[in-house]
């Protein structure tokens, strides 16, 4: 989508409305689940209600979110959000769309955030015996199949505990997935 903004025209794809931090901190509240805009108000406590609200309606109008109910309460009127089905995900088809410049930007986008977000971690009181902190690499040399069987597993981890909401029992844990193929030397 293209808009004009003080004179000059903005590109807003996809990916720059998601990888926005405060877009991102609302997408993933909402990975969790539809939420009324009080309770992301509540839950992301560091982000200026207006803010969240420019950015839950740009979100909205980018078909990122949508609204799935609305109520009128003491006058004012109530929405609840929740993810449109696939987004907030950035498939093969968007990402071929990119260019490799944008392929690139993309990914470093989200590289700084992990790193933001582990920076983060590690200035802070850790108690890392205890806390669920820890990264790896494994290479995976396995068929289409295999890889298409091991991405469901995944999945079905992913749906049964990543649509937990927030509650004082447990400690958020961010998970980040990346696969890399090989980059094949002789061709």
């Amino acid at each position: 989508m293209i808009t004009m903004r003080g004179g000059f025209i903005i590109s807003k794809s996809k990916e720059n409305v998601i990888l926005h931090p405060v877009r991102m901190k609302i997408i993933q509240y909402l990975s969790k689940g539809a939420a009324t805009s009080y309770e992301i108000v509540k839950g992301l406590p560091q982000i200026p209600q207006a803010t969240l609200y420019r950015h839950l309606k740009i979100l909205n109008e980018e078909n990122i979110i949508h609204v799935i109910e609305e109520k009128k309460i003491r006058g004012a009127l109530e929405k609840t959000y929740a993810l449109q089905e696939n987004g907030a995900r950035i498939n093969a088809e968007d990402f071929m769309t990119m260019s490799e410049d944008e392929q690139i930007q993309l990914f470093t986008t989200l590289y700084f955030y992990l790193l933001n977000k582990t920076e983060e971690y590690i200035k802070s009181n850790k108690n890392i015996e205890k806390d669920p902190f820890g990264f790896n690499q494994l290479d995976l040399d396995l068929t289409e199949d295999e890889f298409a069987n091991m991405r469901k597993d995944l999945l079905e981890v992913y749906e049964k505990y990543g649509k937990r909401k927030e509650n004082n029992q447990g400690k958020t844990v961010q998970m980040f997935q990346i696969f890399l193929p090989e980059v094949d030397r002789e061709n």
